[in-house]
């Protein structure tokens, strides 16, 4: 369970933003987890993706049942929906860009490194070079980008995601989770 301290937090840092209302990737009110690593809200749907996408890129938490520590916090302090969605688009990240690529993208990575610098005191990492921020966080395909090519050409689905072209459809609000 999370500690009266943390819950206040979260009702507060909530309460200044309104943008910490709902999930920063599919618009659901009201979400009740998080991800430290980019100081954002998510809705359930969501973490469930972020939790397959591993720790080192989005760690995520409950924001009423799990232990918080202070670092995780000051990044939730630092961090905020608004401010990550704006950084994303900045490096032309696009908003409906599904939850598996937007988060292994350069931006996302950069952007991770920085807010941790930030929330420890540390050099911050060297700036992102311009126009990169919305290519893959590595050159090479990865494991679930060669399933997902594989599935979507062998036309598992009679109805395939437009979005990510993966076999399957899994969307909330119009947005691809996959």
């Amino acid at each position: 369970m999370a500690s009266p301290a943390a819950m206040s937090f979260f009702q507060a840092h909530r309460h200044g933003d309104s943008a910490n209302n709902i999930c920063c990737d599919t618009g659901s009110a009201e979400p009740q987890w998080a991800s430290p690593s980019h100081g954002i809200y998510i809705s359930i749907e969501a973490a469930g993706v972020h939790r397959s996408l591993g720790v080192n890129v989005s760690r995520v938490l409950s924001t009423e049942m799990d232990s918080w520590k202070p670092l995780q916090l000051r990044m939730m302090e630092l961090g905020g929906n608004k401010k990550f969605a704006e950084f994303l688009q900045e490096h032309g990240v696009p908003d409906n860009m599904p939850i598996r690529l937007k988060y292994t993208t350069r931006a996302a990575n950069w952007y991770r490194k920085k807010l941790l610098a930030m929330a420890e005191g540390s050099e911050p990492p060297e700036p992102l070079a311009p126009g990169t921020g919305h290519m893959p966080m590595s050159d090479a395909a990865t494991g679930q980008q060669v399933l997902d090519e594989v599935f979507s050409s062998a036309s598992l689905c009679n109805n395939p995601c437009t979005q990510c072209a993966t076999a399957y459809r899994k969307h909330v609000r119009g947005r691809c989770l996959s």
